[in-house]
């Protein structure tokens, strides 16, 4: 008898369970006919009642969430989205769409941070690239834009080279470009940036901090126009005594280089045990790259005495991520 209960049971629990995926598909296929039928609200109660049979369904989280966006509801679209990317980040494409509802909301700097992580993972898609490209244009931050267009062009992207001549066709730098994502993971921002004819300075700085009580510092540096007989070792001597202008007793020694590359290349590291400026000891590390006719001088800087070897280990494998792209 107490088989036979058992029988039954199991028997229920499983044609239960089959009833209940016989369920979710047909709520799948209902909410996607009544998405097609723009009967958005209608596609969205199925989608959600299918998420709560079976909860790993999370591509259903981009149907509802696409739904959500259409109809201007786009803080629920984005928890969608996002609650996706915490199963699958590789999904791309998804964080521009979320770059897209802030968008609809007017809110262009809210998107960058989606966009940034994206590019993180994948620095070779185009469409992440112009579309931050085309925020930071917005945003007034052109030579950072021109760099993200400049990036896709390079890889055969139409959007991208058609924008790069948009807004960068007659810069300065129309010829040559530097690559170098600062990984969002760590807390990077763009601070500020500034340019003339012949100099531009990109800064950056971790969440939170400020210019003023900053504890790590990043920066990109180009000059264009250099001759070409100058060296690198000319520029680690500008830098050296610039550094000591603020920082008397601060001392430089390389950590590797490779001149005979196709673009050569050195990374320096500046250490002084005080600054007059902000009163504490600083440490910084150069990558130095010499271009055709450009100097780019990328480093991150810390309130220490002395970098680590960890520190240098770190710093040298992130800047090699960056790269030399000419038109």
């Amino acid at each position: 008898m107490i088989y036979c209960l058992f029988i039954l049971l199991f028997c229920a629990g499983t044609v239960s369970e089959v009833h209940a995926q016989a369920t979710v598909k047909e709520l799948i296929s209902s909410a996607a006919v009544k998405q097609g039928m723009q009967d958005l609200n209608g596609a969205i109660a199925d989608y959600s009642k299918a998420l709560e049979l079976d909860s790993n369904r999370i591509e259903l989280l981009i149907g509802r969430g696409t739904c959500y966006m259409n109809l201007g509801k786009q803080q629920e679209a984005r928890v969608d989205f996002l609650k996706y990317l915490d199963k699958e980040p590789m999904n791309l494409d998804l964080y521009y769409s979320i770059a897209i509802t802030y968008l609809y909301e007017n809110n262009h700097a809210g998107a960058l941070p989606h966009l940034d992580k994206a590019i993180s993972l994948n620095p070779d898609y185009p469409p992440n690239l112009t579309m931050r490209g085309q925020i930071l244009s917005y945003l007034g931050y052109t030579v950072t834009a021109c760099t993200d267009f400049l990036h896709a062009m390079q890889m055969g992207d139409k959007e991208g080279t058609d924008l790069y001549h948009k807004h960068c066709g007659n810069s300065w730098d129309s010829t040559e470009g530097y690559v170098l994502t600062w990984p969002v993971e760590e807390g990077w921002k763009m601070q500020s940036s500034m340019e003339d004819t012949n100099f531009r300075l990109i800064e950056f700085l971790k969440e939170k901090e400020n210019p003023d009580t900053w504890k790590e510092y990043g920066a990109m540096l180009t000059l264009r126009g250099n001759d070409s007989s100058e060296t690198l070792k000319d520029f680690t001597t500008s830098i050296i005594n610039e550094f000591r202008s603020r920082a008397p007793k601060a001392t430089m020694r390389v950590i590797s280089q490779d001149a005979k590359a196709s673009y050569p290349w050195m990374i320096v590291a500046l250490e002084a045990p005080m600054t007059t400026n902000h009163k504490k000891p600083e440490s910084q590390l150069w990558h130095i790259v010499k271009g055709k006719k450009t100097i780019y001088g990328n480093f991150r800087a810390v309130k220490e005495k002395k970098l680590t070897k960890s520190q240098i280990n770190a710093w040298t494998t992130f800047f090699k991520t960056g790269k030399v792209v000419e038109k």
